[in-house]
């Protein structure tokens, strides 16, 4: 399980990094035509605002679930037993799981339909429509990491092994309590 996690990791790492890199590549060239051949590249608002962002956008929420960067208060879990820790962990993936299912599903639907009606940009004739294919996809990865997040906790009896390492997530010293 920990090895299906890294690599899931590793391609979210992989295509964010090929999306920020191909962004300011693209942002760049624009700038430079622009600049010195007075020509700048057509579209580049509108594949940046809905393609670059959007990608990096999305593909970073997995990616933080993953690396254990979201925000989380512990003020109801910190004072409880691990096994009420596990109970709540394990309720609160599983409330994850079906919501990011309902995103998924009805991500799939707003892309099956944008996909029919073949969306543009705005004004532009540049298409949008396979971005919004990325919901869907995002969201059913996002599932499967809260079921994953559930299979974790359910086998080791433990709800602060890091997804990534299988060992104990570092606490923040900020996070600290006295």
């Amino acid at each position: 399980m920990k090895s299906v996690n890294q690599n899931i990791d590793r391609a979210l790492s992989v295509l964010t990094a090929i999306a920020v890199v191909a962004m300011m590549l693209h942002v760049v060239a624009h700038a430079l035509m622009r600049f010195f051949f007075n020509s700048p590249l057509y579209g580049t608002n509108e594949i940046v605002a809905f393609w670059w962002l959007p990608a990096i956008a999305l593909l970073g929420i997995p990616a933080a679930h993953l690396q254990k960067e979201h925000i989380r208060v512990s003020l109801v879990t910190e004072n409880l037993s691990t096994r009420g820790q596990n109970i709540f962990h394990i309720f609160a993936s599983v409330v994850c799981a079906f919501t990011s299912v309902g995103f998924a599903w009805f991500g799939f639907e707003e892309a099956v339909k944008n996909m029919s009606i073949g969306s543009t940009a705005g004004v532009t004739d540049i298409i949008t429509w396979p971005v919004y294919f990325l919901v869907p996809l995002v969201f059913a990865t996002m599932t499967l990491l809260y079921i994953l997040d559930i299979v974790r906790i359910v086998q080791t009896g433990r709800a602060d092994l890091d997804p990534l390492t299988g060992e104990k997530v570092e606490t923040d010293p900020a996070e600290t309590t006295l």
